[in-house]
């Protein structure tokens, strides 16, 4: 039943989407993506940090519409990059809790893999 009920939702994100209704698109895809994520505590900073990159990729993609597995790899990215920025925080030798960490979460850029990178090395041709 859960299944069906996320396919619905993931159908209903992507005509609101083709009807410019981002928010409601978006909202529908956060309902759809997050609980599929695997291997992560869903606190409220990483729900946060999960809707703000989401938002972020949708916001910069020439059609703010997903499919199915890219919607599974933005969010396995994004979970990759929250997983990145906690070893980061355990490893510091420094105690960065309220602010300072929320704008450190803020400031995580991840390049989606149709974007490039704007702190690449051009390349050598």
């Amino acid at each position: 039943m859960e299944r069906a009920v996320s396919l619905v939702l993931y159908k209903e994100g992507n005509r609101k989407a083709r009807l410019l209704r981002y928010q409601d698109a978006f909202e529908d895809y956060v309902e759809v993506f997050l609980p599929r994520i695997k291997g992560v505590e869903f606190t409220i900073e990483f729900v946060s940090f999960y809707r703000y990159q989401l938002w972020r990729y949708l916001k910069a993609k020439p059609v703010f519409t997903l499919s199915l597995p890219e919607g599974d790899m933005i969010s396995d990215l994004i979970k990759d990059s929250y997983d990145s920025f906690l070893f980061d925080m355990e490893s510091s030798p420094f105690n960065i809790t309220g602010e300072g960490r929320l704008n450190l979460l803020e400031s995580v850029k991840i390049v989606f893999p149709w974007q490039d990178d704007p702190d690449s090395v051009p390349d050598a041709r």
